[in-house]
């Protein structure tokens, strides 16, 4: 048994940001996938909640993504995925919750929807400024690219990657845009397509769209 495990679920945004840390920081783990929809007996007893990502180290527990993220860090600071000074670690978690407490939950709302299109219209406008807010109040203010906070990879874009994969499926489906104005957040996606990272634990288009499509059926 390797000294790191990973207990996670492909589909997950949440256990993909996880499994995209370790891989960064080159750390030797093992990796246990969770069927959600039919849960084992001994995963019960483990997960509090139930969730993933759930990290084991050394006989101890830790769980939601972040604070496992946070965990990686502290315990692996090679190479650092948060900048080194007090700011830049502030500006870095300021942009994370923003992911967490605006962006994520518009989109949540903008799939949830079932009412009247004039509903709909407004929550594609909703998740429209947030992109706005993001692309002009964070990664224009941030650095000077490609990634988020400049040439090398953070926390922040292992934050983010995840749902801009399945964007597309937001603009099939639920009618999503991201706004023309948003350009420097299309350079971020275009070089976080390059790493490894995201390459080894991304899913495609269709693997996402069947998913969606059996959640929407279901909702």
């Amino acid at each position: 048994m390797k000294e790191v495990e990973l207990f996670s679920f492909e589909a997950c945004p949440y256990a993909q940001r996880t499994r995209m840390m370790m891989i960064e920081k080159d750390i030797e783990f093992s990796l246990t996938e969770i069927d959600l929809s039919n849960k084992p007996d001994w995963w019960k007893k483990l997960s509090p909640h139930g969730k993933v990502p759930l990290l084991r180290h050394n006989g101890g527990i830790v769980y939601e993504s972040r604070i496992i993220n946070e965990y990686i860090e502290e315990v692996f600071p090679q190479p650092p995925l948060l900048p080194r000074d007090a700011m830049g670690r502030a500006t870095a978690r300021i942009w994370i919750d923003y992911c967490d407490t605006y962006l994520t939950p518009a989109l949540h709302q903008l799939m949830a929807n079932k009412n009247s299109e004039e509903e709909r219209i407004l929550n594609r406008k909703n998740l429209g400024e947030k992109f706005l807010f993001l692309e002009f109040e964070g990664i224009r203010k941030m650095g000077d690219g490609p990634l988020m906070m400049g040439a090398d990879i953070s926390m922040i874009d292992l934050q983010y990657i995840p749902f801009m994969e399945r964007f597309p499926c937001y603009e099939e489906l639920w009618g999503a845009r991201l706004p023309e104005e948003c350009t420097s957040l299309r350079r971020w996606m275009d070089a976080m397509s390059d790493r490894e990272s995201y390459n080894c634990t991304m899913n495609t288009l269709e693997f996402h769209m069947e998913r969606y499509k059996r959640w929407g059926e279901a909702t």
